[in-house]
């Protein structure tokens, strides 16, 4: 038989994945897979890898002592400076804003010794930790400097100390209320003319950009990737002038940064709809609004940060790497707030157009949590994200399982793709994990032994292993019990590996406890990106019974007259949008207010703190022109984006532009207070400007041109005019400048 049960210690991190004790730190059933694939698909084994952390509220020694990441990167420093053998922590962490002294999440790097201390000397210490995606050295991005005549700009962040609260100097204190924009995204075109002015020496209005990708290979350090600040910048700007004209292209090639050599890229116009000054007259998507055009509302300050990515070996698509970096983003952009408000009040809203599909879906996963921390601990910190696009993609089920019975689940896995793939099943919070079981069954080949909680198989019928099934009692990825089925690639492009099978896998529940379950599913995110080549392929689940369309020919965007099928478009929200005090954003279409068909469906699995989105802004112009216009990676060129990834942004613009008008008016933002947060107030402002007609509108949607008969669907179903269903976007819909060409009046 070809399937194994891996007990003991792993192969690399030493861990023993199925005798943990109970009150040992919660694992990653991630690393688990990476230990028995040897990170075959990761690079390689590393000597050092990134992890996040969450730490316990106290010190084991001393209970009453509080554990912070701040305590514990100052402990590496003085008592447990041995530590430092086998883990480092930025800077960052050790120092943060006053705000977020309290803070217990952190990333790092870690050597494998560290997987041993978690359950020795760091006992106590940890209480989950999540993989980072490992980077192997041949993985750097390739310099556009021309040379050594041509010196690369910037360096890793280090930080020291930070100013004191209400240190600002007098000059300071006669400053406008500072707002600043955080943006977090791949290929951020800084010398464009959206982000600086346009004059004869043109002038950025970027504060800080840190640019996570390394010009050249390295070794792993805590402190990574280059930052330029405004002179630096304008320094680069003002070398490539040319008889008037900036030549972006010489800007890049200078600074040696890859992000925007395409002529277009997802941050360039994710950046733009959050907080592009436009000198032109074009009418956009975006939500531009009276005043930013005259100049009579001032911009936010602008902070940027270009996400760490991928390189030649490792092509992740799934977003594992995410939680990492992304927490590093986040620290960066409130510290450096903090350092350019020098010790004063000052307001930050963050835009984060990233996700991925699998995982609680609670807000329970280590970066909502992280998130939710710091906005409430920062003094006005806002993040926006936006709702997710896998509303159609068949990568959520639901399975009611009575007791005594089994289900089984069908796993679609396509082939030629060249990434693995990942299918999440996530157990209710008080299931009886002992009475569940799991078997797994290939296209071809050997069918699992039924194995319970507390085990790790995996499947070999040959050189490499193609499957490893991980059912772990606690892991690190949310608050309950989750089963993890990692995947091989379909396709190898080296000959001394084999692929996995394509077709039909399916997994079979087995409920012998005295309760009735539902268990969800979620299929990991695996498509590849706009402008990138082609690796991953969306795996999906697979039911006779689900129904893709209406009448014949219109696409079913929701789930009501669809009840006997277990894949389901409910539930479908991003994995970093189902937190309590994040800003959630959906899509709809301009031309008619229609939810887009894509935008990811609520509600979250803790309906008391999420049902759906909190608004929705457009992310479709129309039915004819696909996306919302936005800026290229070059001046004077505009692209249309697609997606929520396009709607959040808008959003938070409003916030920004709202926090601006408040504070310029010597007025504080009541809106914004504990009891009415920014995701409350942006609830309520799409609420409010969402037109709800005076009549009531027919059941039936108008007639199909396709077709010339009506589909027979209700409007509350099928998220149409007059108001989406709270489920797809929220409270309602933030109009856009041209909204009023729909004749609906305001």
């Amino acid at each position: 038989m070809s399937w194994k049960s891996w007990a003991g210690g792993g192969a690399w991190s030493g861990l023993n994945w199925t005798g943990r004790p109970a009150d040992s730190a919660c694992a990653d059933p991630y690393l688990a897979w990476a230990d028995t694939t040897a990170f075959a698909h990761l690079g390689g084994e590393r000597t050092w890898v990134r992890v996040i952390l969450e730490l316990e509220a106290h010190w084991p020694v001393d209970g009453a002592l509080p554990l912070t990441a701040q305590t514990f990167a100052e402990s590496l420093e003085k008592e447990n400076v041995a530590w430092k053998d086998w883990i480092r922590v930025s800077t960052v962490y050790r120092f943060p804003p006053h705000d977020l002294e309290a803070s217990r999440f952190l990333t790092a790097i870690v050597a494998r010794k560290f997987f041993t201390e978690i359950d020795g000397a760091m006992k106590g210490v940890v209480k989950r930790f999540e993989l980072g995606m490992p980077i192997a050295p041949d993985d750097a991005a390739q310099s556009l400097a021309p040379g050594p005549q041509a010196p690369v700009p910037g360096t890793a962040p280090v930080f020291g100390p930070a100013a004191q609260p209400g240190a600002a100097s007098t000059d300071a204190s006669d400053q406008p209320h500072a707002v600043f924009m955080g943006v977090m995204d791949d290929g951020l075109a800084f010398a464009h003319e959206r982000f600086r002015c346009i004059a004869d020496n043109p002038s950025t209005r970027i504060e800080y950009f840190w640019n996570q990708d390394d010009a050249a290979a390295g070794a792993l350090d805590e402190h990574y990737g280059r930052e330029l600040d405004r002179d630096k910048i304008n320094g680069l700007l003002d070398r490539c002038v040319r008889k008037g004209l900036l030549d972006e292209d010489a800007v890049y090639r200078l600074n040696g940064y890859v992000g925007a050599r395409k002529r277009w890229a997802h941050g360039t116009e994710v950046m733009d709809l959050a907080c592009g000054v436009r000198p032109n007259k074009i009418e956009a998507a975006a939500l531009t609004l009276k005043g930013e055009r005259t100049g009579t509302v001032q911009p936010p300050r602008i902070l940027c940060v270009q996400f760490k990515t991928a390189g030649r070996t490792i092509r992740d698509t799934s977003g594992l790497w995410f939680a990492v970096h992304a927490l590093d983003a986040i620290r960066y952009l409130l510290r450096r707030a903090d350092d350019l408000a020098k010790g004063a009040e000052h307001s930050v809203v963050l835009n984060l157009s990233y996700g991925y599909m699998a995982g609680p879906h609670d807000g329970s996963s280590i970066i909502e949590s992280a998130m939710d921390e710091l906005i409430g601990l920062h003094r006005d910190l806002s993040i926006v994200v936006p709702a997710g696009n896998s509303n159609l993609l068949r990568c959520h089920a639901t399975l009611p399982v009575d007791s005594g019975t089994l289900r089984r689940i069908t796993w679609r896995v396509l082939p030629d793709c060249a990434t693995p793939g990942f299918l999440e099943i996530w157990l209710p919070k008080d299931a009886d994990t002992s009475s569940v079981t799991v078997q797994i069954t290939p296209p071809w080949g050997d069918r699992s032994p039924v194995f319970p909680v507390k085990n790790l198989y995996t499947w070999q019928p040959g050189r490499n292993v193609l499957c490893t099934a991980v059912y772990l009692e606690r892991v690190a990825t949310g608050d309950r019990n989750m089963i993890l089925i990692a995947l091989a690639p379909t396709t190898m492009n080296q000959p001394r590996r084999d692929p996995a099978p394509a077709g039909n896998w399916t997994v079979t529940l087995t409920n012998g406890s005295g309760d009735d379950l539902e268990i969800h599913a979620w299929v990991q995110r695996n498509e590849t990106a706009y402008g990138y080549p082609l690796r991953g392929r969306q795996s999906r689940f697979e039911d006779p019974a689900y129904k893709q369309f209406v009448f014949g020919a219109h696409v079913r965007d929701f789930d009501e007259g669809n009840q006997l099928t277990w894949i389901k478009r409910s539930g479908t929200l991003s994995s970093i949008a189902t937190g309590e005090h994040t800003v959630v954003v959906g899509g709809y279409r301009r031309t008619d207010g229609r939810a887009a068909t894509y935008s990811s469906t609520g509600p979250s699995l803790r309906q008391t703190k999420r049902s759906g989105p909190d608004a929705a802004a457009v992310s479709e112009d129309s039915v004819a022109c696909a996306g919302v216009l936005g800026a290229s990676t070059r001046s004077g060129c505009l692209v249309a984006l697609s997606g929520t990834s396009a709607a959040a942004p808008q959003v938070a613009r409003l916030l920004a532009r709202q926090k601006i008008i408040a504070y310029a008016n010597g007025l504080q933002p009541n809106v914004f207070t504990p009891q009415l947060s920014a995701r409350a107030w942006v609830a309520h402002e799409a609420d409010s400007l969402d037109p709800v007609p005076d009549a009531p509108v027919p059941h039936l949607l108008g007639p199909c041109f396709g077709t010339l008969n009506p589909p027979p669907v209700p409007i509350p179903q099928h998220a149409y005019v007059p108001r989406p269903p709270e489920i797809r976007t929220g409270s309602g819909r933030l109009p856009s400048p041209r909204w009023k060409k729909r004749g609906i009046k305001l």
